[in-house]
């Protein structure tokens, strides 16, 4: 029996939880709540908080954990944390997600209905691509970045690690997003966007 962990009871862990028994890998799934968050109800499954639990122990009990939660930070420190005792990391990809056989998805992505990891593509640990999502052939994304819905990359685009990519954006080809910046919903980025700045608009403008 493969058992599931979903680290996070929230909005991603219920998309997580879609995502999961879709792809019919898993005899078993429960949620462990966030110390930091609350969690929602979610009929039928277990959820136990974390703050009730000797990690130590209580991990290692699953197969696979993957920690869902749209806070890059906080997704970071978890994620080091079951690196730290050696627990594997889930990769979670919808069946009606398209990735290259020529791309790389690494462990503990989410990568959610109908998005796109073209060829050549390198999608580091910890990175969501949501739904209908297009990373194209090339890009990079580091660790721990967030890819809203509906984002459009074009090629041999670099997203740097713990970005966030805002609902329906689109990138240009040969364009660098840096490290933890912000895209907001819908911006179109034409130059590179420095590291920890936040833009939006068409063309996409610094606004803080």
């Amino acid at each position: 029996m493969k058992k599931l962990l979903i680290w996070g009871a929230g909005d991603q862990g219920t998309v997580t939880l879609d995502c999961a028994l879709a792809m019919k890998t898993y005899d078993s799934i429960a949620f462990l709540s966030f110390a930091e968050r609350d969690a929602r109800e979610i009929p039928n499954y277990t959820i136990y908080r974390e703050q009730d639990v000797d990690l130590r122990a209580f991990l290692p009990s699953f197969d696979e954990v993957i920690v869902a939660t749209g806070d890059n930070s906080l997704r970071e420190q978890k994620s080091s944390l079951l690196n730290a005792l050696d627990i594997p990391l889930a990769t979670v990809v919808h069946p009606t997600a398209f990735i290259s056989p020529f791309a790389r998805v690494s462990a503990g992505c989410t990568v959610l209905a109908f998005a796109v990891v073209h060829t050549n593509a390198f999608v580091g640990t910890g990175c969501i691509v949501n739904t209908g999502a297009i990373v194209e052939h090339d890009c990079v994304l580091e660790d721990f970045v967030n890819v809203c819905p509906k984002v459009s990359m074009a090629g041999h685009t670099t997203i740097g690690r713990k970005a966030f990519l805002g609902i329906g954006c689109t990138i240009i080809n040969n364009v660098s997003v840096g490290e933890e910046a912000v895209v907001g919903a819908g911006a179109v980025v034409i130059r590179d966007v420095p590291a920890r700045e936040v833009v939006a608009g068409v063309p996409a403008k610094r606004i803080r």
